[in-house]
């Protein structure tokens, strides 16, 4: 496939996660137009680097020591003005007003982690695509094996396919219902729900497919997936936010010593918002 990109992009990763950012180099090291140029684990060494070494794209977390992220927007909005590179917001802060706020300092894109890898490529180029910077830069013909964006150049209308409707709700309902977003047990819900979502059957086997399914996307074991989503679960139970879990369990209240199997927690979450589709539209 041809398509269109000025050279390769250069990317800056902001994250006070070692691994996080290892997870980030490993995912935009399969799609060649993309080079990481630096990384750093405060706010105050991404400033002085990004000014210095001026990237096409940042990857920028809320939550890093010294500087936080917004302040790290207002600095790079401060000193480097209409120059500054596109900056996507990678982080597990879901608050309103803090998306509010990056959006108002000069952030393109807000992603809540935990996010897909295998799609974090194609979402940041077709923001950088998207973007004022991307979408002036000078053209230059390349070839690529695996379509990742169309050939065009013009401006696409930002439209969110029904996967990221569902991983947006999901990723929602964890939140509202108090999973802690830190445990690997949350990843593994968040994908075993928006796959549930998705199926045309409204259901998957979580055994015989669901488990293994998502100990092949995150490269590990079906039993180490179904002990970390039953520790998750069991999480939620002994903190009982009665209120918040009741939207999506009506029975809590009566069920405060006995949580729900990992089945049982995954169904329940994803009819809700099968039903919510259905209603709405």
């Amino acid at each position: 496939m041809v398509r269109f990109v000025s050279e390769r992009i250069k990317v800056y990763v902001v994250d006070d996660c070692e691994e996080y950012i290892q997870q980030v180099e490993q995912s935009l090291s399969a799609v060649s137009d993309f080079e990481i140029i630096g990384k750093a684990y405060d706010g105050e060494t991404a400033i002085q680097e990004i000014i210095a070494a001026r990237p096409d794209i940042v990857l920028l977390d809320l939550i890093i020591p010294q500087k936080d992220g917004i302040a790290v927007l207002e600095e790079l909005q401060k000193q480097m003005g209409w120059q500054k590179p596109v900056i996507i917001i990678l982080t597990a802060i879901g608050q309103d007003k803090y998306i509010k706020k990056a959006l108002s300092l000069g952030a393109e894109y807000y992603i809540l982690k935990p996010y897909d890898m295998e799609l974090l490529p194609k979402r940041i180029m077709q923001v950088y695509l998207d973007s004022d910077k991307g979408g002036k830069s000078e053209k230059k013909e390349i070839t690529s094996e695996e379509p990742k964006m169309p050939p065009s150049r013009v401006k696409e209308t930002r439209t969110h396919t029904l996967r990221e409707k569902a991983e947006a709700d999901v990723i929602k309902a964890l939140q509202d219902i108090g999973v802690p977003a830190h445990l690997s047990g949350y990843a593994y819900l968040q994908k075993a729900i928006v796959e549930t979502v998705l199926s045309e059957r409204g259901f998957i086997p979580i055994t015989k497919e669901l488990y293994p399914m998502i100990a092949d996307c995150f490269d590990t074991s079906p039993g180490k997936v179904e002990r970390a989503i039953r520790g998750a679960i069991q999480k939620v139970w002994q903190r009982m936010n009665t209120q918040k879990i009741n939207q999506f369990f009506n029975y809590a209240e009566n069920r405060k010593g006995v949580h729900p199997t990992n089945s049982e927690f995954i169904a329940t979450i994803a009819d809700k918002i099968r039903l919510m589709y259905l209603t709405k539209y």
